[in-house]
């Protein structure tokens, strides 16, 4: 009989993934929960540290777990000084403390950027996906081959959950996005394309691979502009570059919104995050194309943060109101999740199977999930599907989470709309662990 893992892995081919017996996925759960602990803990040295330091042997309940989670800074305490410097193997020794691989599977030799550091990873049987870096440092993701395959039968099978589409190439596709690199988002987007759309009839915004080296740069020099310490020189080869970048691409967006607005009244696929989503309806409103107006098979996939553009407070209303009567995912979820939290017919977002949700308090230190009824506090959770790295984490987001059965009839546990970083909120962001476990990681790679 297949683990308790392989079987909740095994849900995202059932009739309702997101409706099963409370009772019983409770308890396969925690069985899975103990067999990931039990595998991780040998093979991630930042999970077996916090375990021997905390003295946490076992899993035997869900407080057990909270302790052994990461905060969601644990993916970025590299320090930066290591790719500046370009001490490859010194970064190397830094992600296999944080993921499943071991230093002695990936070549380093003769590598010259962050970008042939990230391909030598993915050569040798992984996938380092990134955050977009906003605040001067990505965090590095490792995923292995049976991550992205359940990504992939996620997508197959789950897209418009509740009511999701047979996986059929038959749209004509607009990916707002660069051709290829790490990011979670642009393999999905490629892969929903490969699904949904046409072959050959793909438009992207740019052919370029996005650059991990270009993206950290620009994040680092604009948090450098904003504290003062950027050179004149270094602001003004800034300015030039984005000038020519936003002229490329805005040339690249034209082109994409003339095309849709030629063919709205046929089937389409568009995807891309949530500021290039509203960039696209604002110039297809001023082409004329007026709301609800687009193919009712047209799928749009939108999500993802402002990513530094400010954007109106009602643009998730505005964009609601352009696609009205077509298929669009709504979810909530991070690069740091297997698929997402989807939303039903109530609009509440429904925890997948293979993640246990932990409402903590504040701070991250306790657990706060009541047996029924609506709890506030810090998401985290642990992703029990995740091979190549552990899936325990605390994110920087302050919820609302509903332990009862929602209103569309099927169990909880959902998370409600109201979702808000806590870092927008007013506080510090603090989360307790976080320090200690940089200081463990800091340990480990000198």
């Amino acid at each position: 009989m297949p683990g308790a893992r392989e079987q909740i892995r095994s849900l995202v081919l059932s009739g309702d993934t997101f409706d099963q017996p409370a009772g019983e996925l409770g308890a396969l759960q925690l069985e899975a929960a103990r067999e990931t602990f039990t595998a991780h803990r040998e093979r991630v040295p930042l999970l077996r540290t916090r375990a021997d330091e905390t003295g946490v042997d076992e899993v035997t309940s869900l407080d057990d777990l909270v302790p052994l989670l990461f905060s969601h800074t644990s993916y970025k305490s590299y320090p930066v000084s290591l790719i500046t410097a370009g001490r490859w193997d010194q970064l190397l020794r830094w992600y296999t403390t944080v993921s499943a691989v071991e230093p002695g599977d990936v070549d380093m030799d003769g590598v010259r950027d962050i970008d042939e550091w990230t391909d030598r990873i993915t050569a040798a049987g992984h996938r380092p996906y990134i955050t977009s870096g906003t605040s001067g440092k990505v965090s590095f993701l490792n995923c292995d081959a049976g991550d992205l395959s359940f990504l992939h039968d996620i997508l197959e099978n789950l897209t418009c959950w509740p009511d999701p589409l047979p996986p059929k190439p038959t749209r004509r596709g607009y990916l707002l996005a660069p051709a290829s690199g790490p990011m979670r988002s642009i393999d999905g987007f490629r892969w929903h394309a490969d699904v949904f759309a046409q072959p050959g009839e793909t438009r992207l915004l740019t052919d370029d691979q996005m650059r991990v080296s270009e993206l950290m740069s620009s994040a680092l020099l604009r948090r450098r502009i904003a504290e003062g310490t950027a050179t004149p020189q270094e602001i003004s080869s800034f300015e030039a570059a984005s000038e020519s970048r936003e002229g490329e691409l805005g040339a690249a967006m034209t082109a994409i919104v003339d095309d849709i607005a030629a063919h709205r009244d046929e089937p389409l696929l568009i995807a891309g995050m949530n500021n290039q989503q509203f960039t696209l309806i604002q110039a297809l409103r001023a082409r004329g194309v007026p709301d609800g107006s687009l193919h009712p098979d047209t799928l749009v996939l939108s999500g993802g943060g402002n990513k530094g553009r400010a954007l109106p407070d009602d643009y998730q209303q505005q964009l609601t109101a352009f696609y009205d009567g077509v298929r669009r995912v709504r979810s909530y979820g991070m690069t740091e999740l297997q698929g997402s939290c989807l939303a039903c017919e109530e609009g509440n977002y429904h925890v997948p199977p293979w993640v246990i949700p932990l409402v903590l308090d504040e701070p991250g230190e306790r657990l706060l999930n009541p047996e029924h009824g609506v709890v506030e506090g810090r998401f985290a959770f642990l992703d029990v599907s995740l091979e190549g790295r552990w899936g325990g984490l605390i994110s920087g987001d302050r919820v609302f989470v509903d332990f009862s059965p929602c209103a569309c009839g099927r169990t909880g546990p959902t998370v409600l709309p109201d979702i808000r970083r806590y870092g927008d909120l007013g506080g510090d962001d603090k989360i307790t662990c976080a320090a200690t476990l940089d200081s463990y990681v800091r340990g480990m790679i000198h």
